[in-house]
C-alpha cells in the first residue's frame, strides 16, 4: 500500500496561484475526501499527486516517480467514444504494459466487478453516464494501483448510478487501496474517513465529516458562494 503526501506544494499558472503551500498526509489504506467549489485547486492538486503536473515548489508522493502505483479517474469522460468497451480496455491495458491472458483476465474481473460484462461490445460513447463513470474507473484499475485518485467521479450521473459507484469505491477501500476523492459537494464526501476543505488554493480545514459539519454548518453553501 502507498500513502499520499503533499508538503508545502505550490503551483502557479502565470500570475494565478492554483495551489498555495498545500499540505496533506494521507495514510496508506485511507479514504479521504477533498471538497471545495470549482476553482478551489482540487483538480490541480490531484494532477500534481498523479505526476501529470510538476509543482513549482514543495514535494508530493507518489508524484511522477510513483505513477505506476496510481490510478487516476479524471473529471468528465476521457475514454474513446468510438471504441467499444473491450477496445478501450485493450488500449489502456497496453499503456500499462498488460496484454494477452493477463489483460483478458484482469479486464473480465473488473467488468464483472462493475457490472459491465454484458456491455463489452457497446461503444463507450453510447453508454449511460453512470456506465461511463464505471468504465473510467475500470480503466484506471487495470494495473492494480495502490493509490486511486477520483476527480468529481459522479458529476452528472443519476442517483442510482451514484450509489453504485460509491459501492465500488467502498469495496476498493476495504480491499486496501489509498483513495483521495474530490468533489464540489459536501454530501458526496461524507462517507470518507477524513474530509479536507480547500478554498482558493489553500487547505482551510480538515477533519472527520462530523467535525467539519459542526465547525462549518453552512459549508456547502459557502463553497458555492465563494469558491
Amino acid at each position: 500500500m502507498t500513502e499520499i503526501k503533499a508538503t508545502d506544494v505550490v503551483k502557479r499558472f502565470g500570475r494565478r496561484t492554483a495551489l498555495d503551500h498545500v499540505g496533506l498526509a494521507i495514510p496508506a489504506g485511507a479514504l479521504w475526501g477533498l471538497v471545495g467549489a470549482d476553482g478551489a485547486g482540487k483538480t490541480t492538486l490531484l494532477r500534481v499527486i498523479a505526476g501529470l503536473l510538476t509543482s513549482d515548489a514543495g514535494q508530493v508522493t507518489p508524484g511522477r516517480a510513483g505513477q505506476g502505483h496510481v490510478g487516476f479517474a479524471q473529471q468528465g469522460f476521457h475514454l474513446y467514444p468510438d471504441l467499444t468497451v473491450n477496445e478501450n480496455l485493450n488500449f489502456f491495458g497496453a499503456l500499462y504494459g498488460l496484454q494477452g491472458p493477463e489483460l483478458a483476465s484482469r479486464a473480465d474481473e473488473l467488468l464483472g466487478f462493475a457490472g459491465l460484462r454484458d456491455r463489452r461490445q457497446s461503444l463507450a460513447g453510447q453508454l449511460s453516464g453512470g456506465m461511463k463513470q464505471k468504465l473510467t474507473l475500470v480503466c484506471a484499475l487495470l494495473h492494480r494501483p495502490s493509490v486511486l485518485l477520483l476527480d468529481e467521479p459522479t458529476t452528472g450521473v443519476d442517483p442510482l448510478s451514484r450509489l453504485e459507484f460509491w459501492d465500488l469505491v467502498e469495496h476498493l477501500h476495504a480491499d486496501g487501496a489509498t483513495i483521495l476523492l474530490a468533489s464540489a459537494y459536501f454530501d458526496e464526501v461524507e462517507r470518507c474517513d477524513v474530509v479536507v476543505y480547500m478554498r482558493r488554493g489553500r487547505v482551510i480545514a480538515q477533519g472527520s465529516p462530523a467535525e467539519l459539519r459542526g465547525s462549518y454548518p453552512s459549508l456547502e453553501a459557502a463553497f458555492l458562494a465563494t469558491g
